[in-house]
């Protein structure tokens, strides 16, 4: 399907806000309560898994990627190519280009704000990062979208995470808060190949499968990610398959807003 200004819209934010309703409750709750044999097994299980994680984690100053992009969003489909660019814990940027070589849409995602310009139709995006907040839980921060991005574990499941066990596919990591659940699957290897999110009455419900691992700088880092949300509101299938990935390259991140462009503002 050819895009337009609405579809550039919905599609630039709805990439961006999928990876915050993807890590928005991963923050599970903390058991406080005196440590049985069993529980200490148990930890002892949490611990060795992640450690195994970590060790997998990629560290980089930079890292660049372009990727070929199919997106779904509800009963339309379109396709795309990805340029990202990421400074660690400094910003994220990301160009849109349509399957004809035109640049669509362009976002800048930093500790504090969120930039987006839509070129289709001239508008723009510049809110404080506490405007994805109205997509998501206020915990969401910048270090959540980078890590999704890059196939490293959120902070939150390294953080709460309170239950760990070996399956048939390799360790499972889980956790919870309120009626919100996360699960997180390894292979053998410890690498992460898949994150689900979903709530108590399943009205909301986030799947990220990791494959096709690339060794980068000693790091396995997945080269096809594959996302699927739904809600009563909308289903959204996005696919990202990075064709080139390179680290601690100097970077420029371009984010000039014309003056002509028309302000957008908050979506309510």
């Amino acid at each position: 399907m050819p895009f337009n200004h609405s579809t550039i819209r919905t599609l630039s934010i709805l990439m961006v806000l999928s990876t915050c309703l993807l890590v928005s409750a991963c923050k599970s709750k903390k058991m406080v309560v005196e440590a049985t044999k069993e529980e200490k097994r148990s930890s002892l299980s949490n611990r060795v898994l992640l450690n195994g994680i970590l060790d997998n984690q990629l560290s980089f100053k930079t890292f660049s990627a372009k990727a070929k992009s199919a997106v779904a969003i509800n009963k339309d489909n379109y396709d795309a190519t990805l340029n990202i660019k990421i400074k660690n814990k400094e910003a994220i940027w990301i160009s849109i280009t349509t399957v004809f070589g035109i640049e669509a849409a362009r976002v800048l995602i930093t500790p504090a704000r969120f930039k987006m310009m839509n070129r289709i139709n001239g508008t723009y995006i510049d809110e404080p990062f506490s405007f994805l907040h109205q997509f998501a839980s206020e915990e969401i921060g910048y270090d959540n979208l980078q890590a999704m991005m890059v196939g490293n574990i959120i902070e939150q499941a390294l953080t709460y995470s309170n239950e760990a066990e070996k399956n048939n596919l390799g360790y499972s990591l889980s956790g919870f808060k309120n009626d919100l659940n996360f699960l997180v699957q390894t292979d053998d290897n410890f690498r992460i190949t898949s994150s689900t999110l979903s709530t108590d009455n399943a009205e909301r419900q986030v799947s990220t499968n990791y494959t096709d691992f690339a060794l980068i700088s000693k790091h396995p880092v997945p080269k096809d990610i594959r996302l699927t949300a739904s809600s009563s509101a909308v289903k959204l299938e996005l696919q990202l398959k990075y064709n080139r990935i390179a680290l601690n390259e100097a970077l420029e991140m371009p984010f000039t807003i014309p003056s002509k462009y028309k302000p957008l503002g908050a979506i309510r």
